[in-house]
């Protein structure tokens, strides 16, 4: 509460033109809003034919990494596959600029209000407030985000009323339970609403542990498909013989302080208990990559060092030359680092949740069951001490991944969707 509220308060007390000035000044301060769901309009389209609509929070650069990457990924996967169907990118969060465009050459940018005959189209709709957008018959739309697969949602019950047309299935790409990402609350309950949902819909998961995890919640779909991670190709590039790395004493942290899921400070407090509980601490570097934020002093002499979001070379040369990382992930999500980090022979000390054991699925992964500070910082000392008795500990231990590395389609169910659609 600001001083400036806590001096109505005060004054308030015995004066009717204070107490209307303090309800006056709180309720200004009152949001009623769920920003997610600021309205999304359809109006009549005359398009003909089918159409694929990807509804994503972005396409910008520094947006478009992890599951936004993979769901672009995917949407050009059933694109290719539909054999002529149209195509529509439209932005819900975010209007990309000029060079986010070119990244896609054969797209046309459009107004969220014409009614273009483009084949390829990315329509920005972030800015939507008492603006609408055409909608076809044939329209097929992708979910991406839980508010998205909530626009979804409404928009084929629209499009059925309005056309008098059996309602079509959304596709909704689910790559974590989102729900989990905000405490007890109406963004909880409006995004397990989309799960919860009761006409016909197709679910896209990432991973078979995400799948089973929220079928296991009692959530239900008309169809359901899974994928497993893949190394990003970028990095597999990249990837050398694990006996061909530099390892250094070095602690690689997955560090991103806004995003909650990660527990960036339980990271920091656990480091800060490992760097005086284990002796060769001081000799050890810590690196914090993933999202910019300030070194941090943890005492004995020791500093975390942000290199935030890094490019894929600069990622590639940390993942060879780290010993040890540490990377948590507070959801069903397998969670991509850690599995980066075992495929470049780094020992990674992560977390379980509910049914994910990422131990299962490499020999370089120790997966807790219990997270706090004494715990983590325990492991992650047996660790780097495994480290300095045999320091190519990392070049041994093997995948059972066997699709994270090879070359095979990642979506190998999309002609079964295209046909069910």
């Amino acid at each position: 509460m600001s001083k400036f509220i806590e001096f109505v308060i005060r004054k308030a007390r015995g004066s009717n033109t204070l107490k209307r000035a303090y309800k006056s000044t709180v309720s200004s301060y009152l949001n009623t809003h769920v920003s997610e769901i600021t309205p999304f309009n359809p109006i009549h389209s005359s398009l003909e034919g089918k159409r694929i609509n990807l509804l994503v929070p972005s396409i910008n650069k520094e947006h478009v990494f992890g599951g936004i990457s993979t769901a672009i990924n995917f949407y050009d996967e059933l694109v290719l596959a539909s054999q002529g169907y149209s195509r529509r990118i439209i932005t819900t969060d975010a209007c990309p600029e000029s060079e986010d465009l070119d990244r896609f050459p054969n797209y046309t940018l459009v107004t969220c209000e014409v009614d273009a005959e483009y084949r390829s189209q990315i329509v920005p709709f972030n800015d939507r407030y008492n603006k609408t957008i055409p909608v076809s018959k044939d329209d097929i739309f992708i979910a991406t985000s839980w508010w998205t697969a909530y626009f979804a949602q409404r928009i084929v019950k629209w499009q059925s009323e309005y056309y008098g047309q059996e309602i079509k299935k959304v596709i909704y790409f689910i790559q974590d339970f989102e729900p989990g990402f905000y405490p007890w609350s109406s963004q909880y309950s409006l995004a397990e609403s989309t799960y919860k949902y009761k006409g016909p819909q197709i679910a896209i998961f990432n991973s078979s542990l995400l799948m089973d995890f929220v079928i296991q919640q009692g959530y239900s779909f008309t169809e359901k498909y899974s994928f497993e991670p893949k190394l990003n190709t970028a990095l597999k590039e990249r990837l050398v013989p694990v006996k061909d790395m530099n390892k250094q004493k070095k602690i690689l942290i997955y560090g991103r302080p806004s995003v909650a899921r990660n527990a960036f400070t339980l990271i920091v407090e656990a480091l800060r208990t490992w760097v005086w509980s284990y002796p060769n601490a001081s000799q050890w570097e810590i690196i914090s990559a993933g999202e910019q934020h300030n070194d941090i002093d943890i005492g004995n002499g020791v500093t975390i060092k942000s290199k935030g979001k890094m490019s894929l070379d600069e990622y590639a040369e940390e993942l060879k030359s780290s010993a040890v990382g540490l990377s948590l992930m507070i959801s069903p999500h397998p969670s991509y680092p850690p599995l980066e980090m075992a495929h470049f022979g780094v020992l990674v000390l992560t977390n379980n949740y509910a049914n994910k054991n990422l131990s299962n699925l490499h020999g370089n992964i120790t997966s807790l069951e219990e997270l706090n500070t004494d715990v983590i910082a325990n492991a992650l000392s047996d660790l780097c001490a495994k480290f300095e008795y045999d320091n190519s500990i990392g070049t041994r231990s093997l995948s059972s991944m066997e699709s994270y590395i090879n070359n095979k389609k990642q979506f190998d169910f999309i002609d079964d969707v295209i046909k069910n659609l």
